[in-house]
């Protein structure tokens, strides 16, 4: 897991690397990977094994949701939900969303003092628990480095090799890099200005896209349109849409907006 995350893969590979290869002996059947935004939210920055709809219908979910990610992140705890009993009494929306209940497990990632995100998985039979603790344990910690580092990874390439080459070595995270992390700033500053193309996708998210739809018309991949959402977000300091689309008009960047 380490030296695949060396090569600095984006969301979209992280979880299809979780699905088809580290995980696989568990069979999940999906994959969600969400990350804790300034907002106050989980947002959904990866995803493997969901239709088209289930796709669209992603969107931020609010720490204080009923639902097993909102629980994991809040609490610092894995949750598991392997009974359609519980499901229906403690997470409805889950139980509900598909008509044929599915058992699913949650991980949270965190770091010393910072909430980073979780990752989801639905599975088509109830998963080994022990096994997966097992597994998940050094999964979890190393991903919470690694996506600690994303939004800020290309301005801190020596800081992210050398953590991820530490722990390759089985060293354990590097006591020094972990502190430098905690001490600088939790977000790189956004650029200085939005590209053509990143303007080209804020304007179609003010009229209410999905990424795939965005995709779909600007003629690039899902995965960077989310990659590129993110420099949005950096660049005004936000951590959602509504509130990027919000700051674009506030500063006139929206067409026939003015600041």
């Amino acid at each position: 897991m380490v030296r695949f995350l060396m090569t600095r893969p984006t969301c979209e590979q992280i979880c299809q690397q979780l699905a088809l290869t580290i995980l696989s002996g568990h069979r999940p059947r999906k994959v969600l990977l969400c990350l804790f935004g300034v907002d106050g939210s989980l947002h959904v920055v990866g995803e493997f094994g969901l239709s088209g709809s289930e796709a669209d219908a992603l969107g931020p979910v609010s720490l204080w949701d009923a639902q097993p990610l909102a629980d994991s992140v809040r609490t610092g705890e894995p949750v598991l939900v392997v009974d359609p009993i519980e499901a229906a009494e403690h997470y409805p929306q889950v139980a509900g969303e598909s008509g044929a209940f599915r058992p699913l497990a949650v991980w949270p990632l965190s770091l010393p003092n910072q909430r980073v995100g979780a990752i989801q998985m639905v599975f088509d039979d109830e998963p080994d628990s022990a096994a997966l603790h097992a597994d998940m344990a050094g999964v979890s910690a190393v991903l919470a480095l690694y996506l600690s580092l994303l939004t800020s990874i290309a301005s801190f390439p020596d800081q992210a090799v050398t953590a991820l080459r530490a722990v390759d070595a089985g060293g354990g995270f590097p006591t020094m890099e972990l502190a430098a992390l905690q001490s600088r700033p939790a977000r790189k500053p956004g650029p200085s200005v939005l590209t053509d193309r990143q303007s080209g996708i804020l304007t179609l998210m003010a009229k209410g896209l999905t990424n795939a739809q965005i995709a779909k018309r600007i003629g690039f991949s899902e995965s960077t349109v989310r990659q590129e959402t993110m420099v949005i977000y950096r660049f005004f300091g936000v951590g959602g849409r509504q509130e990027a689309v919000r700051q674009a008009g506030l500063r006139g960047l929206l067409p026939g907006t003015s600041p």
